[in-house]
């Protein structure tokens, strides 16, 4: 039964456009190619993709960083209200799954979409057609004050400020959070590719002219991205609060127990040899580990000593050390590529040549990340893309520019972040990953797209849901039978998911983590995760 389905999969390899080669099968469309050709439209397993690797970095003991990133990652404590971590808005596949409260009324201040007419409501998910925007929701609005001089507190001292139009409600961001599972292989973070490849060890802005570090740790994108929520205040702090220095964030988290108020499975695959089998939190030789105590075994003593002036720092490098091991790279999709050529069911295959083929999504959604923002697309293809505008960064009509200039945007300095200056980087967002799509919805930089299939109408149609001048020439109109839609879907859906992701296991478990504004949190999740994979 097993050579039947093989011979049958085999013999249909050449009509999708899929050939094999000495290291496995190779995806190639018969489409019409940008500029870098072939080899930039090539689909690869995301082991045969390769990131450049950092350097600068002032990590001494690396499994500790990813100890200590991992530990900080899920920890509410760094969250003004205790309540906020950064896994808060990326929990579910790397993503928010929330509905409760999550709709950013847009630059007009008008709720109107899904049933939603004021803060503090349930968004129904449905397709978003005005300026309303589908977010993650992080603190209430506060004034800072102060860090709680009282170590059993993990609240800081602020003052709510009631205003239009959340008011006492969590703020909403103006952006869909999108999964950080696999983001190292991005050359650049952040929808519109603010946070830089060069971290300067202060903010996201690395040395384009935004930015004001003393630093220069290259190809870390993740750290340069992961020093900006800590002081946003949408996100998880109450406006003013320092990174660095005398009352800062550092002051808070340094003496105080990490995870101290998180249970942590004692199978976990980072954290089990320190996790507390006696309640939350983790214990160090005995006693609860404070995040003093973590910094020095993963920076040693000379950085840890002035922990509190250089946290900002050591957050960026720790947090880039746990998310660089996120990498979902046992999908069917994998196996296939890597020579398994069973792995894909024969209705899959078909959906990979309609993805190669009619529906040519490989334009952008290429490479082993299956996003022309990678790393490799740059290096392959160039700075540039098909319409002169930054590579991976894509005006797709969504919505008009005025309300989201994306790449257009000016920095914190008044620098463009644009590195082309492109007119058609106005508007222009950054090609996602579309590895476990299935489990990251909605879809696109502001959520307006509820479901696969309505993606796939937007494409199918050319995009440009608001004529914009600066919309791809990438988007062309398809038209797809119910049959090959079917297949691409199921494509999509079950190819391209990591079981390991869906089902929580190693290196994707996690501490327990609360979660406001949601039925449940969830549990802390070991190794073995809720299940099992094949």
């Amino acid at each position: 039964m097993l050579e039947k389905a093989a011979a049958g999969t085999a013999l249909a390899l050449s009509t999708v456009g899929i050939e094999a080669n000495t290291t496995g099968l190779e995806a190639r469309s018969t489409s019409t190619l940008p500029p870098g050709g072939y080899d930039f439209m090539r689909i690869l397993p995301l082991r045969a993709e390769k990131v450049p690797a950092p350097k600068g970095l002032h990590i001494t003991n690396m499994p500790a960083a990813v100890q200590l990133g991992k530990a900080l990652f899920w920890d509410v404590q760094i969250g003004s209200d205790a309540q906020s971590a950064c896994a808060t808005c990326h929990f579910k596949a790397g993503a928010d799954d929330r509905t409760f409260n999550t709709l950013n009324p847009g630059i007009d201040g008008i709720y109107a979409s899904g049933g939603v007419t004021a803060a503090g409501q349930q968004f129904t998910p449905s397709n978003v057609t005005n300026n309303d925007r589908v977010g993650s929701q992080g603190t209430v609005r506060a004034t800072f004050l102060g860090i709680n001089p009282d170590l059993t507190q993990s609240t800081d001292i602020c003052q709510q400020v009631s205003a239009f139009p959340w008011y006492t409600e969590r703020r909403v961001g103006a952006r869909n959070s999108p999964t950080m599972i696999g983001a190292v292989y991005f050359r650049e973070l952040f929808w519109d590719g603010l946070a830089t490849h060069v971290f300067n060890g202060r903010d996201p802005f690395g040395h384009l002219g935004n930015g004001n570090g003393p630093y220069t740790v290259e190809n870390v994108a993740l750290a340069s991205q992961a020093v900006a929520p800590p002081v946003d205040e949408f996100e998880m702090t109450c406006t003013g609060r320092p990174f660095n220095g005398p009352n800062s964030l550092g002051t808070k988290l340094l003496p105080r127990g990490a995870l101290r108020l998180q249970h942590v499975a004692t199978n976990d695959s980072v954290l089990g040899p320190l996790a507390n089998p006696a309640g939350p939190g983790l214990i160090c030789d005995g006693v609860p580990c404070t995040y003093k105590e973590l910094i020095l075994r993963a920076f040693g003593p000379t950085l840890t000593n002035v922990a509190e002036a250089e946290f900002s720092l050591i957050v960026g490098e720790a947090l880039y050390a746990y998310q660089a091991t996120l990498v979902p790279d046992r999908t069917p999709l994998d196996k296939f590529l890597e020579g398994n050529i069973t792995a894909l069911t024969l209705n899959q295959l078909h959906g990979f040549g309609v993805f190669l083929g009619p529906a040519r999504c490989n334009t952008c959604h290429n490479g082993g990340l299956l996003s022309d923002a990678s790393w490799r697309a740059y290096q392959v293809a160039g700075s540039l893309n098909a319409d002169g505008g930054d590579q991976g960064f894509h005006n797709l009509g969504l919505r008009p520019p005025n309300e989201d200039p994306g790449r257009g945007r000016l920095g914190a300095q008044g620098v463009p972040v644009s590195i082309s200056g492109s007119p058609f980087d106005l508007g222009a967002f950054k090609t996602p990953t579309l590895r476990n799509i299935k489990l990251t919805a909605p879809y696109f930089h502001q959520g307006g797209k509820a479901t696969l299939n309505d993606v796939i109408d937007f494409y199918a149609q050319g995009g440009r849901d608001v004529p914009n001048p600066q919309t791809t020439s990438l988007l062309q109109p398809f038209t797809l039978t119910t049959a090959q839609r079917g297949a691409l879907l199921d494509f999509l859906t079950n190819a391209l998911t990591d079981c390991r992701v869906e089902k929580e296991r190693a290196p994707f478990d996690h501490p327990e983590l609360p979660l406001p504004n949601r039925p449940s949190g969830l549990p802390a999740v070991g190794a073995t995760g809720t299940g099992s994979c094949p």
